[in-house]
């Protein structure tokens, strides 16, 4: 068994998101790839959820006390942050991933620094996509009324906020320039509701804690393509709750999934690959 395991040197580090990116980066260079959780903090069931959603890596989905031997497979195993990384690797006999903004890493790691400037080798750039809130963290962050909810659901992501059009272009141009949206908006401003609703944004948020036209929940209901909500402050002040929601949002869904396997395919090169599977 080939056994590496990621470990992020303060909770919040990234190592969730490197492990599923490591995933991604074996199982499409041709490896079979196991995925799992180490047990020992209260993040460890979230995490192992994640790594039991990955379509390209197998998982048992909970967390586990000791890797298991699978043969023929790779096994990536996350640990828990803060913990002596280094002493599990030696004991399981493993390779050894460590993932921070700053890492001083013992003799034999890889080293893959996160939210860095940019992307590259062994570097994991600032990322909009991977920052962003889901329609849940908006929700609970604002303290909004879910009036229907689009086929995505609440796991949806927001990669972009955005108020009204307040630009010269008309709405429906205004807000497909931006893709992953969420719009805020005042509940009386029908036309930006209906533009929000036309062009597939994932979220709607009316603002100042009145009901919508009934025409504005029909075709949301009827649509499913946009989650509608009622926020109870006005629209100032719901951005000022929304604020906070990049940048601490967990790793999870599909298009994060897609977009740190990209990230990880210029991070880790061959040569990289290659010395974690020796």
């Amino acid at each position: 068994m080939t056994l590496i395991l990621v470990a992020g040197t303060a909770p919040s580090a990234g190592a969730t998101t490197v492990a599923a990116g490591l995933a991604h980066r074996l199982a499409y260079a041709g490896h079979n790839v196991c995925v799992e959780r180490l047990a020992g903090d209260i993040r460890a069931s979230a995490d192992a959820a994640v790594f039991a959603a990955l379509e390209f890596a197998d998982s048992t989905g909970a967390p586990i006390d000791a890797p298991t031997d699978t043969a023929g497979a790779v096994t990536i195993v996350e640990v828990p942050a803060g913990g002596d990384a280094a002493s599990l690797a030696t004991r399981f006999g493993a390779k050894l991933v460590l993932v921070g903004s700053s890492v001083d890493a013992p003799a034999g790691a890889t080293v893959i620094i996160n939210h860095a400037a940019t992307t590259g080798l062994r570097a994991i750039g600032e990322d909009r996509l991977l920052a962003a809130p889901t329609v849940r963290q908006l929700i609970e962050a604002s303290g909004a009324q879910v009036l229907t909810r689009s086929q995505a659901g609440e796991a949806a992501v927001c990669e972009h906020l955005i108020i009204g059009a307040i630009s010269h272009d008309p709405a429906d141009t205004y807000f497909n320039r931006f893709p992953r949206r969420a719009v805020i908006a005042r509940a009386e401003k029908v036309d930006l509701a209906l533009a929000a609703l036309g062009t597939g944004s994932e979220c709607l948020i009316l603002t100042g804690g009145h009901e919508p036209s009934p025409y504005i929940l029909d075709r949301a209901a009827s649509e499913r393509r946009t989650t509608l909500l009622v926020a109870p402050g006005g629209t100032v002040e719901t951005m000022r709750d929304l604020e906070g929601t990049f940048g601490t949002a967990s790793f999870s869904g599909e298009a994060k999934v897609d977009r740190i396997g990209g990230l990880m395919r210029v991070a880790l090169d061959d040569a990289t690959v290659a010395a974690l599977l020796a």
